[in-house]
């Protein structure tokens, strides 16, 4: 008999399929064309770090470049994390092109898509992708999506929080939404990062301003009516959901107080949070995966690194949490990933 030499398909015959949901790449030129548009990444008072502070950032910054680039060293990383599958998004933070022209920002995320397509394609089983659409363009933007989907395999898209001046549930996006739905599109909201200068010192933008910014994006949706008008919608949030499942009680408070916040809305923000949303794991504390997971059900959970930056476990990350049955770990894992992408 001839032996399996391909370990992920031997690890899939013995349990169920493992996806990391929050995996990104990045296309150079794509990041050199929104240079300069997005907050800086870059580390403000170099001078002032000691040289081996600075050596083990540049030792880091290989490291993410090596995960990142090269395609063998990513599956060897896979194989020894025991993840099967990871769902590809662009590099957001550093390629999102919402502030450029239509088309100008079309023709960028046209590229993105055709290369995280190919990615994929070099290592068939190991990835599946969400591409990328220029949302300050809705019907751009919903034609894209379909061509993801339609001509490159791929299973949905990543947006993020804000679509240029449109805050997510703006009128004017519902021709992206209704296409999202009638498609059957994963939509994986990730923030491109907040632009405000008050987030720029000490990478204030990365560790405070996302997780505001997926709160955001989320309110935004319910209290404008979209996740009402748009039932199916399938919409997976990004670190755990940001900083809204940790204070939806506030929110709650308002929903009952003040009714002029409730206008468009059928149901409180809790219950939107657990019927309209799902979750990643990539909340970097065990304690709050096992909040999250009773506040909106491990059903609404899937499992997500951050990779190449985040966490260097992730199976194990979910493994720790307490009170999970086996088959809400299993779920966690891969299942309800696999439903998400339909699949």
């Amino acid at each position: 008999m001839t032996p399996n030499r391909n370990p992920a398909r031997a690890r899939r015959a013995r349990r169920p399929l493992v996806i990391d949901f929050h995996c990104h790449m990045r296309v150079p030129e794509v990041v050199e064309f929104s240079k300069g548009h997005l907050p800086n990444a870059s580390i403000p008072n170099l001078d002032r770090l000691s040289e081996e502070a600075k050596r083990l950032d540049r030792e880091w910054a290989e490291e993410r470049r090596r995960r990142t680039n090269d395609l063998e060293y990513r599956l060897k990383l896979m194989d020894a994390q025991g993840v099967d599958m990871q769902v590809l998004t662009t590099s957001i933070v550093s390629m999102c092109t919402y502030w450029a022209a239509p088309e100008e920002s079309l023709g960028m995320e046209r590229l993105a898509n055709e290369r995280l397509a190919e990615m994929a394609a070099k290592a068939p089983g190991r990835f599946i992708g969400l591409g990328s659409v220029p949302l300050q363009a809705p019907e751009l933007a919903a034609k894209e999506l379909e061509r993801c989907m339609a001509e490159l395999g791929l299973k949905g898209a990543q947006i993020s929080s804000q679509a240029g001046g449109m805050e997510l549930g703006d009128a004017r996006l519902r021709p992206f939404w209704a296409a999202a739905e009638r498609l059957g599109a994963c939509l994986f909201l990730h923030p491109a990062g907040v632009a405000d200068a008050r987030y720029h010192p000490y990478h204030l933008w990365n560790s405070i301003g996302q997780p505001l910014e997926e709160a955001m994006g989320m309110a935004s949706l319910f209290y404008e009516g979209v996740l009402d008008a748009f039932p199916k919608l399938k919409l997976c949030v990004a670190h755990g959901g940001g900083y809204l499942p940790f204070y939806t009680g506030r929110v709650d408070r308002n929903y009952i107080e003040k009714a002029f916040t409730r206008v468009n809305m059928t149901r409180s923000p809790s219950d939107y949070l657990r019927g309209h949303f799902w979750y990643d794991t990539s909340v970097y504390n065990v304690d709050m995966l096992e909040f999250l997971v009773r506040k909106v059900g491990a059903s609404r959970i899937v499992m997500g690194s951050d990779y190449p930056s985040g966490e260097d476990d992730p199976v194990a990350f979910v493994r720790k949490a307490k009170g999970l049955s086996g088959q809400e770990q299993e779920d966690i894992l891969g299942r309800t990933a696999a439903k998400l992408l339909g699949f």
